[in-house]
């Protein structure tokens, strides 16, 4: 008999008081996020500002008027280099993440099944499945992309952006047209969110390629309709509280800068492993898989 949605949230909840290790990769996630960031920001540096710079310019002495000027003429004159490069860029991010993404997920499983995991399993799972669910990323992403044709017509039917901009009554039609292309492409992301957000979890326990992971992933959200979109939906709750908590506490310095230090921490070590094991248990249990039971331990003491 599969567990419903309380069950899940809360044997997940016992999987992860008992494997609080289960942070470790989202902690690393952001380490090398941050050390990520700074090297892409050296790296843009050295190959478009550097070479920008005149004789003339002194880095030590260039002022805030001059370093956005020099930008804007970089991003202007090489746009076309630029992105490539934040591609690029984004690509080897995504690689990285991919790698601790399916880490995560392989120590959410072996927890889930032997009751505890240890770090190790993240290399060993992260090495098995990261090109794969890197694959499947970039195809879901790609997927999403692909919203970008209900804009078409809208932006079609604009001829000069400029005109729209000065004066807005001269094209109400057009951006009308282009605000719902902009709504459809929205419910169009938020479908697709729904239908693909367990591709990573099919893939990563079930070690499989990307495109039997995407159908699989799918095939089960339309088996388990209700059930998936209960769990999509607690995931988003938790998103949207915790940025409602954000906005309320932004309106003084001191709280403000408390609450982003808890949400740091909360998010890093507390919401990201659970959810991970939410997601992981709620496909597990409903694949048929044996998964260890801490409430049958507790009530054999």
């Amino acid at each position: 008999m599969v567990e419903d949605i309380s069950s899940v949230v809360r044997k997940g909840f016992g999987t992860w008081t008992g494997n609080l290790n289960l942070c470790v990769p989202f902690i690393l996630k952001m380490v090398l996020s941050i050390i990520f960031l700074f090297f892409s920001m050296v790296l843009f540096a050295l190959i478009f500002l550097v070479p920008a710079m005149s004789d003339t310019i002194d880095p030590a002495a260039i002022t805030q008027d001059q370093m956005l000027g020099l930008m804007y003429s970089v991003f202007y004159e090489n746009i076309f280099l630029v992105t490539i490069f934040s591609i690029l860029m984004f690509l080897v991010y995504m690689l990285v993440d991919s790698f601790i993404t399916a880490g995560a997920i392989g120590m959410a499983k072996e927890a889930l099944e032997n009751g505890h995991t240890h770090v190790s399993t993240m290399l060993t799972t992260g090495k098995r499945n990261y090109i794969n669910l890197f694959f499947a990323n970039l195809l879901i992403i790609l997927l999403i992309l692909a919203g970008v044709i209900f804009l078409v017509p809208g932006i079609l039917s604009i001829d000069d952006f400029s005109i729209l901009l000065s004066n807005p009554d001269m094209a109400t039609a057009s951006a009308s047209l282009l605000l719902l292309g902009i709504i459809l492409w929205v419910f169009y992301i938020l479908f697709i969110s729904v239908l693909f957000f367990l591709v990573n979890y099919v893939l990563v326990t079930d070690e499989l390629d990307p495109i039997s992971a995407i159908e699989t992933g799918v095939s089960f959200v339309l088996s388990n309709k209700i059930a998936s979109i209960g769990m999509w939906l607690i995931i988003i709750g938790i998103s949207l509280i915790l940025a409602l908590i954000g906005e309320i506490t932004s309106y003084i310095d001191i709280v403000a800068q408390l609450w982003s230090l808890a949400d740091f921490l909360l998010s890093t070590i507390v919401i990201q492993p659970l959810v991970t094991v939410w997601l992981t248990r709620f496909y597990l249990d409903r694949t048929n898989r044996k998964l260890y039971s801490f409430d049958d331990y507790r009530l054999a003491d």
